[in-house]
């Protein structure tokens, strides 16, 4: 039995929520790049709350393990300590004695403002050096799926079970192989831009690189020298952002099928105090020489991390407004289909508006052509942190 739960939008940027720790209703984010749940907690003193936190005091089946430890994440650490509770989403998905890593201190300015007080991971499998069973192997989840609304201000949904994709014909969706033993990861073996059919010439993941499928990152992240080179095959990109319709799309090769990404996927138009956010304003590699706000440029953030399985890109929020993906732990795959209406799967090989691979004849397709509006305080980074191979020749073990 599946259960498909609205995520809410906020500024485009973040999707939370709510599920029920000990009782309490938290708004989170669930994020496909990390394990554990960790949340904000009432006994953190020094801690600005946006919204309720957890609080342990209020729970009736909480169970202390006093274990402390220090959780490093991309935009910060953050110190929690280990408890158990029960966690539920929706009517049926219920866990007890589920670990939560309550957050004591913090160093990661978003969560001072942030929409969600926790940060849920759904990854495939255990966590780094870790035993302890994640919340869908305690809930029995072994597929789920998430979509994001194109539209702005539209909200995404996760389902948690098979969802409508699961009796389309094989030849409907790509099925990418998880190669990770931590994260949703698969080969990324080509990027380039096409415009009209045709493709530029890249050399871009020739040699390998990893796509990380991430939930819990506004942007697309990838390596310096890969965003050097394309940056040179995009064109201008003109402040008002009016040369959209021109710019050519993203082309990516996952395991083997090619996906296209349209212009909206990677420009933004900075708008609200986005000039104040320094820390995010570091991550962008295409950073003009003078901040300004509604002017539009490339939403690239700069990941400069090796793996065994070559550079990483993190393929964040946007891509899932374009592909509805499912995520399968039994049997290690990633199926990405067209998101139609509504988040609802659509074949791959469905072309109801001319050329256009992404939206349907309704009128969505306008979509692909307005700038994505971003204030850059509430842009979640990726939060990987290092995690060196037995080699200790990658940064981060997938």
């Amino acid at each position: 039995m599946s259960f498909r739960q609205q995520l809410h939008n906020h500024e485009d940027v973040q999707y939370f929520a709510d599920f029920k720790i000990g009782g309490q209703d938290i708004a989170a984010i669930f994020d496909t790049g990390s394990f554990e749940i960790v949340v904000r907690s009432s006994r953190c003193k020094r801690c600005v709350h946006p919204t309720t936190p957890y609080s342990h005091e209020l729970s009736k089946t909480y169970k202390e393990n006093g274990t402390m430890t220090q959780h490093v994440y991309g935009s910060g650490p953050c110190v929690t300590m280990l408890g158990y509770d029960t966690v539920q989403v929706g009517p049926k998905l219920i866990a007890q004695q589920q670990p939560i890593w309550e957050i004591l201190q913090h160093e990661i300015p978003i969560l001072d403002t942030a929409k969600f007080a926790a940060i849920v991971g759904i990854g495939p499998k255990f966590g780094y050096n870790s035993a302890q069973k994640t919340l869908l192997m305690n809930y029995h989840v072994d597929e789920f799926s998430i979509c994001l609304n194109k539209e702005s201000g539209r909200n995404g949904y996760l389902t948690w079970g098979p969802d409508a994709d699961a009796g389309m014909e094989p030849r409907d969706v790509a099925t990418a192989r998880v190669l990770g033993k931590h994260h949703w990861a698969t080969n990324l073996t080509h990027v380039s831009f096409s415009k009209d059919g045709n493709s530029t010439k890249s050399s871009v993941c020739q040699d390998g690189c990893a796509a990380i499928v991430d939930s819990g990152t506004s942007l697309i992240a990838a390596p310096a020298s890969a965003l050097m080179e394309l940056s040179r095959q995009i064109g201008k990109i003109e402040e008002d952002c009016s040369n959209l319709h021109e710019l050519p799309n993203l082309k990516l090769n996952l395991d083997g099928h090619e996906l296209e990404l349209p212009p909206q996927a990677y420009v933004m138009r900075v708008v609200g105090a986005s000039v104040e956010a320094d820390s995010i304003w570091d991550l962008l590699f295409f950073k003009p020489k003078i901040r300004k706000v509604d002017s539009c440029m490339p939403a690239f953030m700069e990941m400069d991390m090796t793996t065994q399985l070559g550079p990483v890109w993190i393929l964040g929020m946007p891509f899932f407004r374009y592909y509805h993906t499912t995520f399968n732990r039994d049997r290690q795959v990633m199926r990405f289909a067209k998101a139609g209406e509504d988040c609802q799967p659509k074949s791959l090989r469905a072309r109801d508006d001319g050329d256009s691979l992404f939206f349907a004849s309704s009128g969505a397709s306008d979509a692909a052509y307005r700038p994505l509006d971003v204030n850059l305080k509430s842009v979640l980074p990726p939060r990987f942190a290092l995690r060196y191979g037995t080699d200790q020749k990658s940064d981060l073990e997938l």
